[in-house]
């Protein structure tokens, strides 16, 4: 840990509540143990999870305060850990720190274990590469999870949201026929600027009637990312012996017709599911379009702009330039 100070600034709560809750602390740096790497990071990305764990709303084993927030983040590895093989210290990076017992990423350091962390991809920024673990693993585990792959045709509810747009550019990149739900205009120019087949606004009058037009003989697979009526209304047209899947956090979650498997999946990080989603980056131009960016402090406020109409990812903005 040369050069790396023994305290840092972090975004933590002494209890669990509401955005009042997430305050500004000087912490110790965690210490590396073996397996791990401790990463100084330069942007964290913001989701929903995050405001959920800041609630108490998660299965925790246990708890100590103060607990530092933030499920993702990209940076460079400053320390590693005894039997440490696939990272040194240098390398660029991005990881998942999802309920992690030494604490999240609102921070300027954090250890995880390096199965939680992958290489930055060479077409990705610090910014992007920051808001992508556990979006990009919740997009790779729904697609697998449906069998995604060429030729098959999928509906996307959510598709400019933090984990839709990146499924989108994965699921064209495995050969699928995508039909998009975006929100609002914005959502659907963002939609199609990153491939999808067709793309609508959730809120328009003529999904299920364009929707008919883009599968005549119902859709082979559909992933569900947002809820509501409509929603439910679209997924009688997965044809029989297709797949609906959706992760945590859709609630109400949605209901498959006769016929049609439900799945569930989620974005917990292995090296398996890392490598996979960096071979699918890799082929090509990629985007994690970042909505707005804050400095670290302003942790309460970026997660209160998740409540506004957003495309993509919110991310702090921690260290570097």
């Amino acid at each position: 840990m040369q050069n790396t100070p023994q305290q840092m600034k972090a975004m933590a709560v002494d209890e669990f509540g509401g955005p009042d809750k997430l305050t500004l602390h000087t912490l110790p740096v965690p210490t590396v143990d073996v397996g791990e790497v401790l990463i100084r990071i330069e942007t964290a990305g913001v989701g929903i999870w995050d405001e959920i764990e800041r609630k108490g709303d998660l299965p925790y084993n246990e708890v100590h305060f103060p607990r530092v927030l933030g499920g993702e983040c990209a940076g460079t590895i400053v320390a590693i850990g005894d039997g440490v093989e696939r990272f040194a210290v240098g390398d660029r990076v991005y990881a998942q720190s999802f309920m992690n017992d030494k604490g999240g990423s609102y921070a300027e350091y954090v250890v995880v274990s390096e199965k939680t962390v992958a290489p930055m991809p060479d077409n990705l920024d610090m910014q992007m590469a920051g808001g992508l673990s556990i979006t990009g693993i919740t997009a790779l585990s729904n697609l697998q999870a449906l069998g995604a792959g060429n030729e098959t045709k999928l509906m996307l509810w959510g598709a400019s949201g933090g984990v839709g747009h990146v499924t989108l550019q994965l699921a064209k990149r495995m050969g699928a026929h995508v039909f998009a739900i975006a929100s609002g205009a914005d959502g659907v120019a963002l939609a199609q600027q990153l491939g999808a087949d067709e793309a609508v606004d959730g809120h328009s009058n003529d999904i299920v009637q364009r929707a008919r037009a883009f599968a005549p003989d119902g859709f082979d697979t559909a992933l569900v990312l947002v809820s509501g009526d409509t929603v439910q209304s679209t997924l009688s047209l997965v044809r029989q012996g297709g797949i609906i899947s959706f992760p945590n956090g859709v609630m109400p979650e949605p209901k498959a017709p006769d016929g049609v498997e439900l799945k569930k999946a989620n974005g917990f990080a292995d090296p398996i599911l890392l490598d996979e989603l960096n071979r699918l980056i890799d082929m090509g131009e990629f985007q994690v379009h970042i909505a707005q960016t804050f400095a670290l402090e302003e942790a309460a406020q970026a997660q209160s702009a998740m409540k506004q109409h957003y495309l993509g990812k919110i991310v702090l903005h921690v260290s570097g330039e």
